[in-house]
């Protein structure tokens, strides 16, 4: 009788999704284990695609907002469901019980070592003979091939996916010591190793003897809260690789004012190669005395590398509780004046949450607003808005004298009737909806009205200070 040739199914559920645009690194190592044990896999492209074939699917999904794709939801309640092996942190990410999170955590992240069918093929990187071992496994970097190619037929360009084609990609550590409420690791209490550089670190190189993924990407959950005898000597041997890096998830510029060895940490990272903006992490208001002391330590060992924050927002936003509302916004509104003071920029990371809030739509304009460096570096937020209006009017056949006006002077056109008057064409010169949220925040507080409008117009050039951080305070 004919052995069945096992073919596997590999699903970025995500990405099916248009929810990402890095590859799943859990998919990756899956690829290289079923590579090293030659068995067949493909990257499912296809939402509604036919199974059939697979003999069996492993899905992963990281946002617990991706929906499921179509031939997922097909197979449940069939015989084909059993073909299913699904994980990843958006299938329990925003369970609220601490007990059944911590089984869900656990069951997931130890559920690819413990499958039946995973256990019967060799493991070729250490440990034991049998079974994928998720810390030592090389990735399969050519998992996404076949959707870069396939976008770039339908006319994007190749530099576009970048992400999926030029990085090695890993954790050197994992854990974290924060419990961040919104985090997928909030119950964490240590840091430990994970994977050794070379477990992930990719040496293909072209014709020409030139890296094809030159750039490594880390995905850590808190690297500098690690032991000093755990992130020293793996921040001396990235260094070493003389290859550009970066941790995606950002680290923890807290560490360099709570540490004893914070300045250490500032100097060693001023001499790496690092890749884009160092990215760190302004999630709370309650730190900004402590982002404030480590600023001066950072800019004064890096006062020209590009430095980018995140700043988590949106946070258990409900549709009734305008004070709620109006907290967080002066809150992220108040770390981004701290970021300009010390020429940093921010990047709004929206909390699902903020769908729930009374304006939802503000989080999206501040969100398009400060995570374009080319807006925030050269705009206030109340010109990005005016600026929006007069493109609408310049696109609308209208005739437009001053591409960015101050708020007394739009107030004044309003007030005048500038806003109701039709165009030759008999259009009228409506407020655009970027603009429209903006007014609507202030007629929502009206307690708070000169305050908004301080805030609106925090403007980089205006605030930057490099005083900050040269005197030794």
């Amino acid at each position: 009788m004919a052995r069945i040739k096992k073919i596997i199914g590999l699903i970025d559920a995500d990405l099916l999704d248009n929810g990402t645009r890095h590859p799943n690194l859990v998919l990756l190592k899956l690829a290289g284990f079923f590579h090293d044990n030659g068995i067949q896999f493909e990257l499912i492209l296809d939402p509604k695609a036919d199974t059939s074939h697979y003999t069996k699917i492993y899905m992963s999904r990281v946002f617990t907002y991706t929906e499921l794709p179509e031939l997922y939801i097909r197979a449940k309640g069939t015989s084909e469901e059993r073909k299913f092996h699904c994980g990843g942190t958006g299938f329990y990410a925003n369970e609220a019980n601490v007990m059944e999170y911590r089984k869900m955590r656990e069951d997931d992240m130890n559920r690819l070592e413990n499958d039946e069918f995973l256990n019967s093929l060799r493991n070729f990187h250490g440990g034991k003979e049998y079974a994928i071992n998720m810390a030592r496994q090389m990735p399969y970097y050519h998992l996404y091939d076949s959707f870069v190619n396939q976008q770039v037929e339908k006319g994007f360009k190749r530099e576009k996916y970048k992400d999926y084609q030029k990085y090695s990609i890993g954790f050197l550590t994992r854990g974290c010591v924060r419990h961040c409420p919104f985090c997928v690791n909030k119950l964490e209490n240590h840091i430990l190793p994970y994977s050794k550089l070379q477990c992930f670190l990719d040496e293909e190189r072209d014709d020409n003897g030139k890296l094809i993924r030159p750039y490594i990407y880390l995905w850590d959950d808190n690297f500098l809260a690690s032991d000093p005898s755990i992130w020293r000597p793996l921040l001396e041997q990235l260094i070493e690789t003389k290859r550009p890096f970066q941790f995606r998830q950002g680290l923890d510029e807290r560490m360099l004012a709570e540490s004893p060895y914070g300045e250490e940490m500032a100097e060693m990272l001023s001499r790496s190669r690092y890749h884009g903006d160092f990215i760190f992490a302004f999630d709370n208001w309650k730190d900004h005395e402590l982002i404030e002391k480590s600023l001066k330590i950072w800019k004064r060992y890096n006062p020209k590398k590009g430095t980018k924050f995140y700043l988590f927002c949106g946070y258990k936003q409900a549709e009734h509780s305008q004070d709620k509302f109006y907290k967080d916004i002066w809150e992220l509104f108040q770390r981004i004046k701290i970021l300009m003071s010390y020429g940093c920029v921010g990047y709004v990371m929206r909390h699902e949450d903020y769908h729930k809030a009374p304006i939802p739509n503000f989080y999206i304009q501040i969100a398009r607003w400060c995570n374009q460096q080319a807006f925030y570096k050269k705009m206030s937020f109340w010109e990005y808005c005016y600026r929006n209006q007069t493109y609408w009017e310049q696109h609308s056949g209208f005739e437009v004298l001053d591409e960015i006006k101050s708020f007394d002077a739009f107030q004044k056109d309003l007030s005048a009737g500038f806003y109701a008057h039709p165009n030759k064409n008999g259009k009228v010169r409506k407020i655009c909806r970027t603009l429209q949220t903006a007014l609507d925040v202030l007629e929502m507080f009206p307690n708070h009205y000169d305050e908004l409008i301080q805030m609106y117009n925090y403007k980089m050039e205006d605030l930057i200070d490099p005083i900050l951080w040269q005197n030794r305070i």
